[in-house]
């Protein structure tokens, strides 16, 4: 393969690696599985090509070499919209004759195959947080295809931009995600988890001296030109977009913006583009919500919130991120029986996770899987937990949602006892969250070796 300057008269700017080429072969044919380093590639390889305003070179595939140069195939770079850049084949030009005569812009188009349940490209946290800035010329905060890999559920849901996993990513190391039995109760703090993200923001080395915090702001009453004179002031990594995080829980969100409600009246961050929304709540009809938005400037230097991502939350004071109505109804219930465990000394971690677990299968393959909840028991004096339960909120009746759960509960049940907890909103739920409670109870006390004589 090799790139070709886009001026018609076919100069090859250069020809690409092999592994290159594999990567860009693996990541654009039908039916073949990627590796790590795949998405990466093709984001380099598409950022050369495509200035953010127009294709500057082509990518001739070598598979009909010994054919005329006007009928080999060739792929360009484009973007959709605001969007992200994506390969797209030239018309007007043979088929490929390599694996990439199935053509798919991007691998999540082979990831509704039923089969591939829990082989899908896990979704991982930002491990180098250079990450969490644009390049100087991309056109938007995706990678090529605009995913980030994984979905943004627990089963075979939406694919997340690359914003969702930035903030995936900060919330988890944050602690968020995380409650404990000692933060429940009278010795309950609702600012802890925000002095962790101080923490963990300020302690987020970026690059040299740049942290997180230094391009993290908390309140969206500040004005995005304030917010970016502070950037200004800062060293910045060549190569990089100036741009700052804004990051607050909205009262309130539809896809033109997000409200917070203050003393001084409601203030509204209102993205160019529409928000997008994470998890299987696509209605913004369950507030308050998690929004992540980008602050930078436009072609013409103007200051604007480029973009937002949103995520349900449990409630304000304790903005647990989530997928959905269902799983707040369950949260609660699984808050009452940790109170419950409390009482008898019982000390017990829950996690939502946010990113996918690696769980060996009986037959040596990995597969991958992430629940709704996650609660494992701690004893006195040990480090390691000494079991786990993993929770799942049941929240629909359809054949074909129950057929892929049970596919995904399969895998979940090689990382710990799993239990489903059926949410209806009907007159029978009442019976039901009782039931869970109970149970749920019992399985801790088992696991911390407590006699049950009552669930409080």
């Amino acid at each position: 393969m090799r790139l070709i300057r886009n001026s018609g008269r076919n100069a090859v700017l250069r020809p690409l690696k092999a592994a290159e080429a594999e990567s860009v072969r693996r990541y654009c044919s039908a039916g073949m599985q990627t590796e790590q380093q795949d998405a990466q590639v093709v984001e380099a390889l598409l950022a050369e090509m495509h200035n953010g305003k127009e294709p500057l070179y082509w990518l001739e595939c070598d598979c009909r070499d010994t054919e005329a140069v006007d009928q080999r195939p060739r792929m360009t770079a484009r973007i959709r919209g605001d969007g992200p850049r994506h390969f797209v084949r030239l018309a007007g030009r043979d088929a490929h004759v390599c694996p990439l005569q199935s053509f798919r812009t991007e691998p999540s188009e082979d990831e509704g195959d039923e089969t591939r349940l829990g082989k899908h490209r896990p979704l991982r946290p930002i491990v180098n947080p250079l990450d969490y800035l644009d390049k100087e010329h991309e056109a938007g905060s995706q990678r090529p295809g605009g995913q980030s890999g994984g979905s943004s559920g627990s089963g075979n849901g939406r694919r997340i931009p690359r914003l969702g996993r930035i903030l995936y990513t900060v919330l988890e190391q944050a602690g968020f995600g995380t409650i404990t039995t000692a933060e429940l109760g009278a010795t309950a703090n609702p600012k802890r988890s925000w002095e962790r993200l101080e923490a963990f923001a300020g302690g987020e080395s970026v690059k040299g001296a740049l942290t997180l915090q230094d391009l993290l702001f908390t309140k969206p009453w500040d004005k995005a030109e304030e917010m970016l004179a502070t950037v200004d002031q800062l060293e910045w990594p060549k190569g990089k977009k100036r741009s700052a995080l804004l990051l607050f829980v909205a009262d309130d969100v539809s896809p033109k913006g997000a409200t917070k409600f203050t003393r001084l009246g409601p203030r509204i961050v209102s993205p160019a583009a529409e928000i997008r929304i994470g998890g299987r709540d696509q209605n913004f009809a369950n507030p308050p919500y998690w929004v992540m938005a980008v602050i930078d400037r436009d072609d013409n230097g103007v200051a604007r919130v480029r973009e937002a991502f949103a995520q349900h939350a449990f409630e304000k004071d304790r903005p647990v991120p989530l997928d959905s109505g269902y799983e707040r109804h369950t949260l609660a219930q699984l808050l009452q029986v940790m109170e419950w465990v409390k009482k008898k000394g019982v000390a017990v971690t829950l996690r939502k996770p946010l990113f996918d677990s690696e769980v060996p299968l009986d037959d040596g393959e990995v597969a991958y899987c992430r629940a709704d909840f996650e609660l494992e028991v701690s004893l006195p004096g040990q480090s390691m937990a000494t079991g786990r339960i993993l929770v799942e909120s049941m929240g629909s009746e359809s054949p074909e949602y129950l057929e892929q759960k049970s596919a995904t509960h399969a895998i979940m049940r090689h990382r710990g006892a799993l239990i489903e907890h059926e949410v209806r909103n009907d007159s029978q739920q009442a019976d039901r969250d009782d039931r869970l409670r109970r149970r749920i109870y019992g399985r801790l006390l088992e696991l911390a070796g407590v006699p049950r004589q009552g669930a409080g």
